[in-house]
């Protein structure tokens, strides 16, 4: 998978939204289900990894 490169508008689990580059992109689906796209993040200001919904139009990615 290639690399991500596009910054995604997420809200961040100390409360602030900002534009962050995910450091994966993945598809959530369940058999029979019409699915999501999740991007793994790390918060700038605090350094912790937590995770977002991303639109469905941005393509899966990886390290």
């Amino acid at each position: 998978m290639p690399p991500c490169t596009k910054p995604v508008k997420v809200k961040t689990p100390a409360g602030t939204e900002e534009n962050i580059v995910p450091k994966k992109v993945w598809m959530l689906q369940p058999k029979g289900g019409k699915g999501v796209k999740i991007g793994l993040f790390q918060d700038p200001s605090t350094g912790k990894y937590f995770r977002a919904k991303v639109p469905p139009e941005y393509p899966e990615c990886a390290p």
